[in-house]
């Protein structure tokens, strides 16, 4: 990023407005336009220097975002599957990151959850786990897949966009990982509207509780929901609550799926620029303070 273009960061993040970068008339926080080639962006995490991270759904590459300038820095992914879309990532420590997939073949049992370092300026994955719907006997359609992920101390926690039907209401599959027992445990989280889905999660400890925020979405929803996951390894329905409807926050409403959940209660979100092959917009982070939330 060309030091005039910082400038006009510094002084929008100070209140002032700058061209590409505005603060929305009816929304919380400013918003923040990627310069990047890269479309249809999924999955964002933070990193222990407050480094930005996604990447891009069609496993072509991962981009890093400078915490001070949103410069972004482009990293090539080597060894995603074929076929293999990313949806969602997580940073793990170190170097290391934990990546989300869907595929597009329909009625399938499972979807990977793939791990990977940055070596030599690139995105290098090698190791997988496998996700079995079958937790919540289940089977994914197509284009429907782990939508969002996150790490706290050894264990993962997977948001998929799947539905679940039961017990007179539409719930979302809700998986953690224990990495190191390998152990499973298929929690449901209650949706909030007659159509949405889950499609990014944060998360975080409270007060000595896994405490996630995720994203609730479809055309015309945008939801942040709230929930406590309770300890043990027996599954759990979970009922949310709303903190705060996106759909009146921010006009037009852009599609979501990416976000982080900072120590600070304030939330980052990524948009997803690209809709059936079409990009009409750049990539943009919109960051909204704790407290618009509710």
């Amino acid at each position: 990023m060309r030091a005039g273009a910082a400038l006009g960061l510094v002084l929008l993040l100070a209140g002032a407005s700058c061209t590409g970068r505005k603060k929305p008339p009816s929304g919380p926080g400013p918003i923040i336009s990627l310069d990047t080639r890269v479309t249809g962006l999924s999955g964002l995490t933070r990193d222990g220097t407050g480094a930005l991270w996604a990447v891009g759904e069609l496993g072509d590459a991962a981009l890093r975002i400078d915490p001070t300038t949103f410069a972004v820095e482009q990293y090539p992914v080597l060894g995603c599957p074929s076929k293999t879309d990313l949806e969602a990532l997580t940073w793990m420590g170190d170097a290391h990151f934990a990546v989300g997939t869907e595929t597009q073949e329909a009625g399938r049992a499972h979807d990977a959850l793939l791990y990977g370092r940055i070596e030599g300026g690139r995105l290098v994955v090698g190791s997988t786990d496998t996700l079995d719907y079958s937790l919540w006997r289940l089977t994914a359609s197509d284009n429907h897949g782990i939508e969002g992920l996150c790490h706290l101390d050894g264990v993962l926690m997977l948001a998929t966009e799947l539905i679940d039907q039961q017990r007179g209401r539409r719930w979302a599959p809700v998986a953690m990982l224990d990495l190191e027992t390998q152990t499973w445990t298929a929690h449901r989280v209650g949706l909030t509207s007659k159509t949405g889905k889950l499609a990014a999660l944060g998360c975080r400890v409270v007060d000595g509780t896994v405490v996630a925020i995720a994203v609730e979405r479809h055309f015309g929803v945008s939801r942040l929901l709230r929930f406590d996951i309770p300890e043990g390894a027996d599954g759990a329905w979970i009922e949310p609550r709303i903190v705060a409807d996106l759909s009146k926050l921010i006009d037009p409403l852009p599609n979501f799926e990416g976000l982080v959940w900072d120590d600070d209660g304030s939330v980052v979100l990524l948009t997803d620029n690209e809709y059936r092959g079409v990009v009409r917009e750049p990539s943009r982070l919109y960051f909204i303070p704790a407290s618009a939330l509710q």
